[in-house]
């Protein structure tokens, strides 16, 4: 298995995804520096980061990985390999550590500008807040992927945005907020104190409550298992 994600990270050589692993995270900052000001750079930078930026981002990585094979049918590797679920699930591992990649990647960047202008975030926060939207978005890798191949990169985009965007910040605020989908925002605020509308949240709030996080966790590995597990199946079966 090694090999094929070897294999599927020579393929991103000259690719644009190499450059959305710092890119997104990039604009991002920058773009709540420009619009928010210093006091509130680390607000409103993770509030656009879990919101629309990072969906936006992972989800284009994992459209045009998929879209890519799609074009070169795989380079001819599909009609040869006995194995073909490892050729999807080096992709989902490839798409895996990306999202890792660029999560670490603003969590550098937030940090620094953090340092720079008054950390309105602790730095043990912001970690968490990372290692959790990582884990709570990975469940949508292999979701993507199979969109892309079944209607393409632009739907899978389209679908990914108003889903992370639409669906997370109203069941966010609910109590339905157990909805996969809503799981990453709900997650942020009993974390970095930040609701999905961008402000803060009060004390003695429902929204401050920590005990979201763990089922949050359970419930995006678990989901992240099944889906990778059942688009795996699923490609092994497809024929040439």
């Amino acid at each position: 298995m090694l090999n094929f994600v070897k294999s599927e990270w020579l393929k991103q050589k000259h690719s644009f995804n190499k450059v959305l692993l710092w890119l997104a995270p990039l604009i991002t900052i920058l773009l709540a520096f420009a619009l928010m000001g210093g006091s509130n750079l680390q607000n409103g930078a993770y509030n656009w980061w879990y919101t629309t930026l990072l969906p936006g981002c992972f989800t284009m990585f994992c459209a045009f990985t998929a879209a890519r094979e799609q074009k070169t049918n795989r380079h001819g590797l599909f009609g040869v390999a006995v194995q073909k679920n490892k050729l999807w699930n080096a992709q989902t591992i490839l798409c895996t550590l990306f999202l890792f990649t660029t999560c670490m990647i603003f969590f550098i960047g937030i940090t620094a500008g953090g340092m720079m202008l008054g950390h309105t975030i602790t730095i043990v926060s912001s970690f968490c807040a990372s290692i959790l939207l990582f884990i709570t978005f990975a469940w949508q890798i292999p979701l993507w992927m199979f969109v892309t191949e079944k209607l393409g990169a632009f739907t899978a985009i389209l679908f990914s945005l108003l889903c992370n965007l639409g669906i997370a910040v109203v069941c966010a605020v609910k109590s339905f907020w157990w909805v996969p989908f809503a799981i990453p925002a709900r997650l942020m605020s009993p974390t970095i104190g930040v609701l999905p509308n961008g402000l803060q949240v009060e004390a003695g709030s429902e929204m401050a409550n920590a005990n979201v996080i763990l089922p949050g966790v359970l419930i995006t590995v678990v989901l992240y298992v099944l889906v990778t597990l059942v688009t795996s199946l699923w490609f092994q079966k497809r024929e040439v």
